[in-house]
């Protein structure tokens, strides 16, 4: 009996057995007593543990399978979850320590621990066996190799250097320079070496990192198996309970450039979970289920007991794991623990470097049709040749692209054809009901019809590779494109997109805020010279937004347009809501956070109005994640969507009365909603009608609302849930015009 009662108070003081992924571990309490260790593998398996070494400490960060814990009245130490050895480091001096890391695993010659004070050029080091750390100011090192690299203009301010989110790769230590006020043409990425008493050296690299702007956006550059990534997360608001768009980059160490991954098959990202615990990390993944995905949590009313997970592959988000079995948890005590768990299969390591290499090349990964190895069966061959013409000359364009990939008799029976060529021969096609349209990669552009479920692909012209869909109507596309020479400036150049006529039109360039998806959207059909972009923001004053517009279209490329004008607003009532403004009635309208609305009218005297109107109130008092505005039939339309997407709510706008009125029925109507573009069409197909439509999957079917069932469902049949379903990001909807 007393050995029992001996293992079970050894398990309980003990971390559970050690898994290929990090633990995902709460706090019951702000002094750390008590700690509930998640499975990200089985959200069912939690484990609540006392260990005493964590008590009343907190994490600060994970290095190498060890995990560094500070106390405000005690020494911080190196704490090893798998084995639960613990290093006494010296005691802490006064200073407000931001970023953390060891250089090496305790076993390895010269490791040290490397604490960099925040918004001072001083860090604080220690090897092992020191009894005091050691203080070191790098601010003649960092100005030194500043101006050997010659990286500030002459026109720029003079102002303190930082360096900031250090990580260890490839046996050497990396940080970010970054000038204090987060200046957008700082943040390079810098080699930290010889580390001693008497001084550090810094080697600059002519790396950029993209500048965190705006303050809903964060960068987390991380180590991954030899590589060194950054992952750039944009939430939809300050209260960063949304998420718009997720990016991932590996850098290029030959070229010093990053590049875009677009799939990430053997590896798994964490971002870091509360403020204190700074440092993401990555880890190479076997399973498919948990591979190539971006983890993190969210704020709100007990959103941080689900586990988001990003597809880096087909660019959704989804729950990963809802541990819906917790208690309200304070949101500052959720970390990830990280053993340690060597890999000795070298098959997998050389996988991963065939991979890497594959992605290092621009290879495209996805569906493709290869027409090589197929081979036509007995019942296709036997048709005859005439007979498979003749049914081939009766298919509208979308069947007739799946005729062709079926096998070597089609594809040879049926010429290749273009799109307007193929439209020409169809009465009243189903393409010409709204598609999802997104970005598959930096060079092809993807097409989801709703209904079918069938993908279809085009090549991206060259002057738009890499580019970020920022708005829809009538067929065209807004794409904002960064300079690939100033990539992470945040410099953009601007484009209307047909991709079913291939026409171009440029736009502007540098509208600085398009690519950190703001609220925009234009006029009307951008041949037309009434066309008019708005792009609406909010500068870093909760008090001002900003409005660039322009109304000048470009017909060359090679012309270099200047055209954005700007305004500025003083108001601190409204709040944007990552949703697209409706041109109506010569004016653009916005609906707010709080549901409130607001009014943009561009005079031709250049005295342009905004204002947000008393009425109407706001027809939903809250649990609200997600509004729309769209106009249906000649009239504004508002859709709310609750938390979790529990509910779904319609309303029309009683222009007489200046209220919202209740819509229970949308007749013929279908309402298409993202937040670069929604809008409303008439049904073509039977059964489209009464439904709203949204860039959310459950599995590889897409998913809508029915307003007559009052619930979601895919076109499998099935009713869908929050956590059964998957969110595309940076996506729209468009409705396929050839003129």
């Amino acid at each position: 009996m007393k050995k029992k009662s001996a293992a079970k108070y050894e398990e309980q003081h003990r971390p559970p057995p050690p898994e290929p992924y990090p633990w995902l571990v709460y706090s019951t309490d702000k002094h750390n007593r008590r700690q509930i260790f998640c499975s990200i593998s089985n959200p069912n398996e939690t484990y609540i543990r006392k260990i005493p070494e964590l008590q009343n400490r907190k994490l600060w960060a994970n290095c190498h399978g060890w995990c560094l814990y500070c106390h405000r009245d005690s020494c911080p130490i190196l704490w090893n979850p798998v084995t639960m050895e613990e290093i006494k480091l010296p005691s802490m001096p006064q200073a407000d320590i931001g970023d953390c890391i060891l250089t090496s695993p305790p076993s390895e010659p010269g490791c040290k621990v490397v604490l960099f004070v925040v918004r001072m050029p001083y860090i604080l080091y220690c090897e092992l066996g020191d009894e005091e750390w050691t203080e070191l100011c790098y601010y003649d090192e960092l100005k030194r190799t500043i101006d050997l690299a010659r990286i500030l203009e002459e026109s720029m301010p003079t102002m303190p250097n930082l360096l900031i989110s250090p990580v260890c790769c490839d046996g050497n230590l990396y940080a970010v320079w970054s000038p204090l006020g987060d200046c957008e043409h700082g943040r390079r990425l810098v080699k930290i070496l010889d580390i001693q008493r008497d001084g550090l050296k810094i080697e600059p690299l002519n790396v950029f990192l993209r500048s965190p702007r705006p303050t809903t956006k964060q960068v987390h550059l991380m180590e991954s198996c030899g590589d060194l990534f950054i992952v750039e997360i944009q939430y939809k608001d300050e209260s960063f309970t949304g998420v718009l768009a997720i990016g991932i980059y590996r850098l290029n160490f030959s070229n010093k450039e990053w590049v875009q991954v677009e799939t990430a098959k053997d590896r798994a990202f964490f971002l870091p979970l509360n403020t204190l615990e700074r440092q993401a990390f990555s880890i190479h993944v076997i399973n498919p289920d948990v591979a190539n995905r971006v983890y993190f949590t969210l704020y709100g009313d007990g959103t941080y007991k689900k586990l988001y997970s990003y597809n880096i592959e087909d660019g959704t988000i989804s729950i990963s794991s809802p541990f819906l079995n917790l208690p309200r948890l304070q949101r500052s005590c959720l970390v990830w623990i990280m053993p340690l768990l060597r890999l000795t299969n070298t098959l997998k390591e050389d996988e991963h470097k065939n991979n890497t290499e594959e992605q290092e090349s621009g290879k495209v990964y996805g569906r493709e049709n290869d027409l090589k190895g197929v081979e036509s069966t007995n019942d296709l061959a036997a048709l005859h040749l005439d007979m498979v013409k003749l049914i081939a000359e009766r298919l509208i364009s979308v069947d007739y692209l799946h005729f062709r990939a079926t096998c070597k008799v089609f594809n040879s029976a049926a010429p290749p054809i273009q799109w307007r060529i193929a439209m020409e021969k169809v009465e009243n096609p189903s393409l010409l009901s709204p598609w999802l349209v997104f970005f598959e990669n930096e060079s092809v552009c993807a097409f989801i019809d709703p209904k079918h479920g069938d993908k279809y692909i085009i090549n991206l012209p060259q002057v738009l590779k890499g580019g970020i869909i920022c708005g829809s109507k009538d067929g065209w596309l807004l794409v904002a494109v960064a300079e690939k020479s100033h990539f992470f400036l945040g410099e953009n150049l601007t484009f209307f997109f047909n991709p079913f006529t291939q026409a171009i039109l440029p736009l502007a360039e540098n509208m600085d805020r398009a690519l950190d998806f703001s609220c925009i959207g234009f006029s009307s059909s951008p041949p037309s010279s009434e066309c008019v972009v708005v792009n609406l923001s909010k500068r870093e004053s909760d008090a001002k937004f900003v409005v660039e517009y322009s109304s000048s279209l470009g017909q060359d490329l090679d012309v270099d347009l200047d055209h954005w004008h700007e305004n500025e607003f003083n108001d601190a009532d409204f709040s944007f809501n990552n949703n697209s403004p409706i041109f109506y009635r010569g004016a653009f309208y916005c609906l707010g956070q709080k549901g409130n609305l607001g009014i943009l009218k561009l005079n031709d005297d250049g005295e342009n109005t905004w204002e947000v109107l008393a009425k109407p109130k706001s027809p939903c008092m809250g649990g609200c994640d997600q509004n729309y505005l769209v106009e249906c039939d000649g009239e504004l339309f508002s859709v709310f969507v609750g938390n979790m997407r529990k509910w779904v709510q319609v309303f029309k706008l009683n222009e007489s009365k200046m209220t919202w009125i209740r819509v229970e029925n949308l007749g013929n109507h279908m309402l298409y909603l993202s937040c670069s573009s929604s809008f409303s069409v008439m049904a073509k197909t039977p059964g489209m009608e009464n439904k709203i439509y949204f860039p959310i999957f459950c599995g590889q079917s897409m998913v809508f609302y029915s307003l007559k069932t009052k619930k979601f469902h895919s076109f499998e049949g099935k009713d869908v849930d929050f956590y059964s379903s998957r969110e595309k990001l940076r996506c729209g909807w468009i409705e396929p015009r050839w003129c």
